[in-house]
């Protein structure tokens, strides 16, 4: 434990904006709503949501992306204007937020040009924009003199309407390719009049809205706008013209929230505004830094994939910026600032930015997290009962779902007993434990085996269990984690000397030698080519039957990818069919008939078979039986820890006998 005052002075310094107290300098980056109501309000689904953020100790709660103009967005999971609404749920949401002493933001949107992406506008109307155009979600017109009066007007009601419903700042989305950013970017305003034509006048709308809400709510109402320090794009704009946008925003708003992005957005793009396990922590800082060189009045924030306490005490002591912003890190642990204040730094749960929680949100309306299974149940947790009456568990298998089940059932007040066959915890996933970018997944688990080390849990490495042993130890409960196995591909030759499983490459890359082919472009085989080029090895194919990189799920970690894949220049053959492997290499079936590519070491990643036959040998062993991760279907990390986490959590309260 440390001293926390002391070690994060900068982190933990409290902030005063006008009239609005902010508690530290750890803030709460917009994330969207989750389970919003056919209405367009947060429904008590989503309040709770962001109110556990807040007991958390966060300095704000920020909700994401309320639109100022109400026909932009058809209702549904994204919420529409707070002006009609504001004495429904919005205050709810506020109210929430504030009694855990966290200020409740609200982030207030234009969409400008994308508002055809998420809905029609105004029955199939075009939306408006800073010119003319055709975007590939639909037709957008050239915003006129009256509509910039109805928009500037619409910001100032709708800041004044979240004041009314008890929120103590509003954030202006002005980054990542929205309305206001369309008209800062050179690219996208090309026109000549008040509204474009040098930086002034692109960011007069900025500038205005601004001015608007202060107007209108008083000065002492703190007003942040979000800007991209970059396009990332090689048509849009970079630092320096961000430097000259923040010097035209400097003294209206109270603060510059610096993060990345444009309308384009390629897969580098995407992978830096949401910056992916493959950059570095901190990687969009440089920006907000430079910015901050610029800007004599208004406080600098900066955002991108942040975590590590340490590290952002050190961009604020360096005077890099005056405020961090977290959004992912909050879903993986909510409680993350209180952990920093209480100088428990070594149970914070760190992002792994893997990218599922975005996945989920856009596929499927809620946050759900890879390493925290509570996320998104926090009014299921609530109302849960506690178990009806202990249970004696035992859990069979220590990888990620056996030790997050034992640990649960242990938080539950359940004996628990946790077998692993091995001499250490953390199952399969251990043989990428040398992988750089997958360094907050191992992490993850030495921090789960050091809460298993300080639990009343069982532990008993080394021990295989059989049906005898666990029907012996005569548990009420049985869990099973004993994961899956790699599929072996029914090629001729994948038996031979110079074929290898993706595991056991993992385990010594320097299985991988010369020339390099790897079947299957799952996460699996991608990550190990990427990995192995990393290391040097940079004659690496990879050959995949379908006409796309497999997600698994997450579509946006394939997006990162992707990202990666075009920075090294991986090949990858698509929709191409291994049918022999040789000595000398690999023959396949692709597009255009057969090809063969050399290979000195073949690798098949090709998925992975469910020990489900291993797990049901036990079902007999015990009153109740469960199956959890791996075993029950192959899957991801998240499955691994949502069954456990589930399965676990109501044993004893349905279960007891």
């Amino acid at each position: 434990m440390v001293n926390a005052y002391e070690t994060f002075p900068h982190l933990l310094a409290p902030l005063q904006i006008g009239s609005t107290y902010f508690r530290n300098r750890m803030f709460c980056a917009p994330t969207g709503h989750t389970d919003i109501l056919d209405s367009g309000q947060p429904s008590h689904d989503a309040i709770m949501y962001f109110e556990r953020k807040a007991m958390g100790g966060a300095a704000t709660i920020t909700t994401g992306e309320v639109n100022v103009d109400p026909d932009e967005m058809n209702p549904g999971r994204w919420p529409r204007d707070i002006v009609k609404r504001s004495n429904y749920n919005y205050p709810r949401l506020a109210s929430a937020v504030a009694r855990h002493g966290a200020v409740p933001v609200i982030e207030l949107q234009f969409a400008g040009v994308m508002s055809r992406l998420r809905g029609n506008y105004k029955k199939d109307e075009p939306g408006w924009g800073p010119v003319d155009m055709t975007m590939r979600w639909g037709k957008v017109r050239a915003m006129t003199e009256e509509r910039f009066a109805e928009l500037i007007e619409g910001y100032g009601k709708a800041a004044l309407a979240a004041k009314k419903a008890g929120f103590g700042m509003v954030t202006l989305h002005g980054a990542h390719g929205w309305g206001l950013q369309q008209f800062m970017s050179p690219y996208m305003n090309t026109r000549t009049d008040r509204w474009g034509g040098n930086t002034e006048n692109r960011c007069r709308l900025a500038v205005m809205a601004i001015d608007e809400i202060h107007r209108v709510c008083g000065r002492d109402f703190p007003v942040e706008i979000r800007i991209s320090g970059t396009e990332v794009t090689s048509d849009g704009y970079g630092v320096d013209e961000a430097c000259r946008i923040a010097e035209q925003l400097d003294g209206h708003a109270d603060i510059i929230h610096v993060s990345v992005g444009g309308v384009n957005h390629s897969n580098e793009s995407f992978a830096r505004t949401h910056v992916s396990m493959f950059y570095p922590q901190g990687r969009n800082v440089e920006y907000a830094a430079e910015i901050k060189k610029h800007v004599k009045k208004s406080l600098v924030g900066t955002v991108g994939g942040l975590s590590d306490p340490y590290f952002m005490e050190e961009i604020l002591a360096s005077g890099k910026a005056d405020i961090v912003y977290m959004a992912r890190e909050l879903i993986c642990d909510p409680d993350m600032p209180n952990k920093v204040r209480l100088g428990k730094v070594e149970e914070i749960r760190k992002c792994m930015r893997c990218l599922t929680c975005f996945s989920e949100c856009m596929n499927h309306g809620d946050f759900f997290c890879a390493l925290n299974p509570e996320i998104s149940r926090e009014r299921e947790i609530y109302y849960s009962l506690p178990p009806a009456q202990k249970q004696k568990i035992l859990v069979i298998g220590g990888g990620i779902a056996g030790m997050q089940a034992a640990l649960t059932a242990e938080r539950n007040g359940h004996e628990v007993i946790l077998c692993e066959k091995s001499g250490e915890l953390g199952g399969g996933i251990l043989c990428e434990r040398d992988v750089p970018f997958k360094e907050r997944l191992h992490q993850y688990i030495e921090q789960q085996k050091y809460f298993i080390s300080k639990s009343a849990i069982d532990l008993r490495l080394n021990t295989e269990v059989t049906p005898e042993y666990a029907a012996a130890e005569k548990p009420d409960v049985i869990i099973a984690a004993v994961g899956a196995d790699p599929i072996v591909p029914k090629i001729p030759g994948v038996c031979g000397a110079n074929v290898y499983q993706a595991i056991d490459v993992y385990k010594d890359p320097s299985l991988a030698k010369g020339k390099v082919v790897i079947l299957g472009a799952g996460f699996v085989g991608v990550e190990l080519a990427l990995y192995l080029m990393d290391l040097g090895n940079k004659d690496i194919e990879v050959v995949e039957m379908l006409d796309d990189i497999s997600d698994g799920g997450n579509d946006h970690h394939k997006d990162a990818i992707k990202d990666m894949v075009q920075q090294k220049k991986l090949p990858i053959h698509f929709n191409t069919k291994a049918v022999e492997i040789t000595d000398k290499g690999v023959r396949c079936e692709g597009p255009d008939g057969e090809v063969f590519y050399e290979a000195d070491t073949v690798i098949h990643a090709v998925g992975m078979r469910a020990r489900q036959d291993l797990a049901l040998s036990f079902l007999k062993c015990a009153p109740m039986f469960h199956m959890i991760g791996d075993c029950r279907k192959a899957s991801n990390i998240m499955n691994a820890t949502a069954t456990a986490y589930t399965t676990a959590k109501y044993i004893g309260r349905y279960d007891a006998v």
